[in-house]
C-alpha cells in the first residue's frame, strides 16, 4: 500500500481530492494533508524519521509560502525517492513542463477531476506509480559497481554545471557532457542535477518546447540535454525584445557565431543586442566566464579545426574565412590555442 500525502493551499480541495477516490481500491492510503510546500517537508521528515515514510504526493504547483515547483526541487535532494503528481488548474501543458521534467510521474487539472472520472484517473496513476517503483528498486542493479566513478570528481563537475556557463559555450558544454559521461555515473544521478538546472534556464530565457520521454542511458539523457540547450537557442533568437540580459547574452553568442568572418567590435555587438559596451561586457563575462574578444577568438579557433579536419582548404583561406586576413597571424592564434600549428592539427587528426 502507498502512503499518499495531498498538498494544495485550498483546504476544501484537499478535502475533496481525498473524499472522491477510491484511493484503497488503488493501492495507496492517503496519510496526510498539508497547505503548502513548507508543511509538507516537516511531514516527510518526520514520516521517514518515525520509519513510515511517505511514497507520493499529489502537489499543487501554485502555493503560498512554498510552491509546488520549490517543494520538488528540495525534495529532490532530501528525499529523492519520493514520487509526485502534479495538482494544477492550468490546461497548458507548457505550465506543468518544468515539474514533469523535474521527475513528477504525472499531473492532473483540477477542472478535468469535475467531469472525468476520478478513479480511471487514480487507476492509471497507480500503474505509473507501481512502474517508477519498480525502475527505482532495479536501477541500483543497472548502476551497481560504476567504472572509475569518483564522487569527488562529480562533486567538482556540478559546481561547474550550476555556474551555467554552459548554456553559452559550445566548448565548457562538451567538456562537461565528455567528463560526465566518462565518470560512468548513474543515469539519475545526472539528470538529478541537470534537470532542475533546465528549469531555471527557462526561467532566465525562455520555454523550450520540447516533448519530455524517457531516457534509455546517459547516452541518451545527453542527447535530451543538447537538444534543450539548442532549444533555448531558438528560443532567444526569436525573441524581439532586450529587457532580459541573459537572452541578450544569447543573442551576442549567435551573432558572433554567425559573423565569424568579419571584423567584430564589442561596442558594435553591444549595440546590436540594444547595451552600452561596459554594461555589455561585465554581463557577457559573468555569463559565459570570459571576455567577449575571447570568446570569439576560441569560436574561431574552433571552427578552424573543424575546417582543418572536414575539409582540404589551405589554412590562408581557413584564415580568411574565419575572419583572419594575416595568415600568419591565424597561425600563431591557432597555436597558442591548440598547442600545435594548423599544419600539425591537420596531420595529427586527418581529413574526414
Amino acid at each position: 500500500m502507498y502512503r499518499v500525502l495531498i498538498v494544495d493551499d485550498d483546504r476544501l480541495a484537499r478535502q475533496g481530492i481525498i473524499s472522491m477516490m477510491q484511493w484503497e481500491k488503488y493501492g495507496m492510503h492517503v496519510v496526510g494533508e498539508a497547505q503548502n510546500g513548507e508543511k509538507a517537508l516537516e511531514f516527510l521528515e518526520k514520516s521517514f524519521l518515525e520509519k513510515s515514510p511517505v511514497d507520493v504526493l499529489f502537489v499543487d504547483l501554485e502555493m503560498p509560502v512554498m510552491n509546488g515547483i520549490a517543494l520538488m526541487e528540495k525534495s529532490r535532494v532530501l528525499y529523492p525517492e519520493v514520487l509526485f503528481v502534479v495538482l494544477t488548474f492550468h490546461e497548458d501543458f507548457h505550465y506543468v513542463q518544468s515539474a514533469l521534467r523535474m521527475g513528477a510521474i504525472d499531473y492532473i487539472s483540477k477542472l478535468q477531476m469535475e467531469s472525468a472520472d476520478c478513479n480511471e484517473l487514480l487507476r492509471d496513476i497507480s500503474k505509473k506509480v507501481e512502474g517508477t517503483v519498480k525502475r527505482k528498486i532495479k536501477m541500483p542493479e543497472a548502476d551497481s559497481n560504476p567504472q572509475d566513478f569518483n564522487e569527488h570528481e562529480w562533486e567538482h563537475l556540478v559546481d561547474k554545471w550550476k555556474q551555467m556557463y554552459w548554456l553559452y559555450d559550445d566548448m565548457t558544454f562538451e567538456h562537461l557532457c565528455n567528463r560526465t559521461k566518462a565518470l560512468h555515473i548513474p543515469m539519475w544521478r545526472a539528470a538529478q542535477v541537470l534537470l532542475p538546472l533546465t528549469s531555471v534556464a527557462e526561467e532566465n530565457i525562455g520555454v523550450v518546447e520540447k516533448v519530455l520521454q524517457e531516457y534509455k542511458d546517459l547516452d541518451d539523457f545527453f542527447e535530451w540535454i543538447t537538444s534543450f540547450r539548442e532549444g533555448l537557442y531558438k528560443t532567444a533568437s526569436q525573441e524581439a525584445k532586450y529587457g532580459n540580459i541573459q537572452v541578450c547574452v544569447m543573442k551576442a553568442v549567435i551573432y558572433a557565431k554567425e559573423h565569424l568572418g568579419t571584423k567584430m567590435h564589442v561596442e558594435d555587438v553591444a549595440q546590436t543586442v540594444n547595451l552600452s559596451r561596459s554594461y555589455f561586457s561585465v554581463n557577457f563575462k559573468k555569463y559565459t566566464g570570459m571576455a567577449f574578444n575571447e570568446f570569439v577568438r576560441q569560436e574561431r579557433v574552433r571552427t578552424a579545426q573543424m575546417l582543418l579536419v572536414e575539409t582540404e582548404s589551405l589554412v590562408s583561406d581557413i584564415a580568411q574565412k574565419i575572419g583572419y586576413e594575416d595568415v600568419n597571424y591565424f597561425i600563431r592564434v591557432f597555436s597558442d590555442f591548440t598547442g600545435m600549428t594548423p599544419g600539425e592539427y591537420r596531420k595529427r587528426n586527418g581529413i574526414k
